[in-house]
């Protein structure tokens, strides 16, 4: 490929002359009398108007770089917003486009055509060498290395624009994509300016905390649910009284779960007075289906209902992704193991309990 040329930003825009900042939007007219609101990152409404004539428009005041979110019917697009920013959003042809005479946002569709060029490059590499039958592992070589250059032309964007919101919010969208550890993350951020301003970027860290804190290994985190007979208890009632836990996150309509259930009954069944206790942890379930649920299963084993509309979602501070999902903590309460199922979850608690 062909070397890539870096974008990097003035520290202001040339046509600043104030804090004032002007946002002109043109749509299809069909979208007359349609609201658009003008949120901030927090998805909080600064402002508001009417689509007339296939248009609209918002001024205010900028004290710093920011990044704000134009939202109308289903649409939301992102816009970087300073002082002196005059810009011109454009939805009339998709996809849309703001432009900002050289600012922020022309710089980002710059980064944005770059990105997609290179993604067709890839694909077209792909697809040629596939047609001329070369062998898999080639092409997976080739596909590596464009995928890895284009991850270098992202990592040196941000290095070249971490003076300016815009750096930080290629950061926000790509960072799962380039880093995969808490450590990593926050090497970065400590030299993005606005690291702190991008919504993503601390959930990007929250997330990741979350599994360095819930990994084998690791202290249990404790959370509550509902038992069976309605009372609020917490995985702590069950963890550290000297026995294991094995801690099923599982839902009724959730298939996978339910044939994980006799392996939990059949272990219940022989080891509930022998140093193991098997707890369901039932999520994103409606009650009722979740209690026809435990006679139809014939389900025997302690049980934590977490509701829908609990703010304290234990399947979440577990970082669990998808379900079923079963651990095992230690009497001394260690997260033992994560993702145990079937007969060879069977075969490792019976090795376990030297049973």
């Amino acid at each position: 490929m062909k070397k890539l040329i870096l974008l990097a930003l003035p520290a202001l825009v040339a046509s600043c002359t104030s804090n004032e900042y002007r946002i002109t939007g043109k749509v299809n007219e069909q979208l007359d009398s349609t609201t658009v609101y003008l949120l901030n990152e927090k998805e909080e409404t600064l402002d508001s108007c009417l689509i007339t004539n296939g248009s609209f428009k918002f001024e205010g005041t900028a004290t710093d770089q920011t990044v704000y979110t134009l939202k109308y019917k289903n649409k939301q697009n992102r816009i970087f917003v300073q002082s002196g920013s005059n810009i011109l959003f454009d939805a009339t042809e998709m996809p849309p486009s703001a432009t900002d005479e050289g600012g922020l946002n022309d710089q980002f569709q710059a980064v944005q055509t770059e990105i997609q060029k290179q993604l067709a490059d890839l694909r077209a590499m792909s697809t040629k060498m596939r047609k001329d039958s070369v062998a898999n592992e080639v092409i997976a070589d080739s596909v590596k290395a464009a995928r890895d250059q284009i991850n270098n032309y992202l990592r040196a964007t941000i290095d070249a624009n971490k003076d300016n919101i815009m750096g930080a919010y290629i950061f926000g969208l790509t960072a799962n994509q380039l880093y995969s550890k808490l450590e990593q993350i926050d090497s970065v951020c400590n030299v993005l300016k606005y690291a702190q301003s991008i919504t993503m970027i601390q959930k990007i860290r929250e997330n990741l905390q979350v599994i360095e804190n819930t990994k084998e290994g690791k202290p249990y985190t404790d959370f509550r649910g509902i038992s069976i007979d309605g009372k609020v208890k917490r995985l702590s009632d069950y963890v550290g009284k000297g026995n294991y836990v094995l801690v099923d996150f599982w839902a009724s309509w959730c298939m996978p779960c339910k044939k994980e259930i006799p392996y939990l009954i059949k272990l219940h069944n022989k080891y509930k007075d022998q140093g193991l206790t098997v707890l369901g942890v039932n999520i994103a379930d409606k009650t009722a289906d979740y209690k026809r649920a435990l006679e139809t299963l014939n389900i025997n084993y302690p049980q934590l209902e977490i509701p829908s509309y609990a703010k304290e979602n234990g399947a979440k501070m577990y970082n669990v992704k998808s379900i079923p999902h079963i651990m095992l903590i230690a009497p001394d309460g260690t997260i033992l193991k994560r993702g145990l199922h079937g007969e060879e979850m069977v075969k490792y608690i019976e090795e376990l309990l030297g049973k």
